[in-house]
C-alpha cells in the first residue's frame, strides 16, 4: 500500500541559462527533471514516505530518464506508462532575478492518459491521492484525472488538490474545470495569486476565510512570507524562514506539497486523522513545511531542490 499516489504531468523544464530574458532571447536552456505531481511523488519519497506516480511519459531519452530518475529516488512506477506515438512534455523556464518562473508549456505524452490505463492497484491501495489541474486541460487525460479522483475517493483516500494554475495552457479551455475539484478535495493548497484568482479578493484572510469549500485544510502559501491556513473553519499562520537569496523557486510549492503529505502520513502512524489534529501537531507541520519550501529555493531545478528528511529534522 501507498502512503501518497500523485497522478500527472511528467516532464522536462528548459530552463533559462540566463536570468530576466524572455525565452526568445535565453542564451541556452538546462534540462531539468520536473512536472509538479512528479516533484511531490518523489519529495514524499525523499521524506520516508511510501510514494506512487501514474502518468505518461513518450518513448524519447527525456521519458526514459524521467522514468530511471523516479525509479532511483524510490518512488513507485507501476503507473507510469509509455507512449509510443507523443514524446515526453516540455516547459520552458525563464527566471527573474528573485528566482520567480514563468513557463511555456509543449503538451506531450501527460496528456494522453486514458481512464482505462490507470492502476487501480495503486489508486485503491493509498492513504492520499493528489493531483493538479494540468492534467485537466485535455482530453483524455481530463476523463483519467476525474476518474481516478472518483476511485481513490470511493476506496476512503483523502484527495489533495494543489490547482498548480498555468495561464498559458488554459487560454482554449473551460477553466472551471480547473477548480471543479476544489469542492471534491480534503486538502487544498492554493498560492495567493490563485486564492486572488478564485475569490477576487486581494485580503488573504478574508479570501481564505470565505472560500467556499469544505476541506478540513486548505493552505495558502505566500512565498517568503509563509503560510495561512484554514482547518476545520479556523485561520492560523506558520511563517517561513528568511531565504538571502533565491536561486530558484520553481520547485518550492512542491516541496511544501510534499512536506504536508508526508507530515499528514506521519501524524496518521501515531494515530490522528485529518479532522482530529491537534493544533500544535498541525502548526508544526506547516512550519516544517515552509522550510521544505525556502529549502527548495536555494537549488537550481524543481527535483534536484527537493530536500530529504534529515534536513528537515
Amino acid at each position: 500500500m501507498s502512503d501518497v499516489v500523485t497522478l500527472g504531468e511528467a516532464l522536462i523544464d528548459m530552463v533559462a541559462t540566463a536570468r530576466n530574458v524572455s525565452l526568445y532571447d535565453a542564451p541556452a536552456f538546462e534540462p531539468k527533471a520536473g512536472g509538479a505531481p512528479t516533484n511531490v511523488a518523489v519529495g514524499v519519497a525523499r521524506l520516508g514516505r511510501r510514494a506512487a506516480f501514474i502518468g505518461k511519459v513518450g518513448r524519447d531519452s527525456f521519458g526514459q530518464g524521467l522514468r530511471a530518475l523516479l525509479e532511483r529516488e524510490g518512488v513507485d512506477v507501476r503507473g507510469m506508462l509509455i507512449d509510443s506515438t507523443r514524446l515526453t512534455t516540455l516547459a520552458f523556464v525563464s527566471l527573474s532575478d528573485s528566482g520567480d518562473p514563468s513557463f511555456a508549456f509543449y503538451e506531450g505524452a501527460h496528456a494522453a492518459l486514458t481512464p482505462e490505463e490507470l492502476s487501480a492497484e495503486l489508486l485503491e491501495a493509498t492513504h492520499i491521492f493528489h493531483c493538479g489541474s494540468v492534467s485537466l486541460v485535455s482530453e483524455p487525460a481530463r476523463s483519467a484525472t476525474q476518474a481516478a479522483i472518483a476511485r481513490a475517493k470511493a476506496s476512503g483516500a483523502l484527495f489533495s488538490y494543489d490547482i498548480n494554475w498555468r495561464p498559458a495552457l488554459w487560454q482554449s479551455a473551460d477553466t472551471t474545470l480547473a477548480a471543479a475539484p476544489l469542492a471534491q478535495a480534503d486538502i487544498i493548497k492554493l498560492s495567493e495569486s490563485e486564492l486572488t484568482l478564485l475569490t477576487g479578493e486581494s485580503a488573504v484572510e478574508s479570501a481564505l476565510r470565505d472560500l467556499p469549500y469544505s476541506a478540513p485544510l486548505i493552505l495558502i502559501t505566500l512565498g517568503a512570507r509563509g503560510c495561512t491556513y484554514r482547518y476545520k473553519g479556523a485561520l492560523y499562520h506558520a511563517d517561513a524562514p528568511h531565504v538571502a537569496h533565491v536561486v530558484d523557486a520553481t520547485g518550492a510549492g512542491d516541496a511544501f506539497m510534499a512536506a504536508i503529505l508526508a507530515g499528514l502520513c506521519d501524524l496518521r502512524d501515531k494515530g490522528y486523522g485529518l479532522t482530529a489534529l491537534p493544533i500544535d501537531a498541525l502548526d508544526w507541520l506547516v512550519r516544517r513545511a515552509c522550510r521544505a519550501g525556502a529549502l527548495a529555493t536555494q537549488i537550481r531545478g524543481a527535483i534536484p531542490s527537493l530536500p530529504y528528511a534529515a534536513q528537515l529534522a
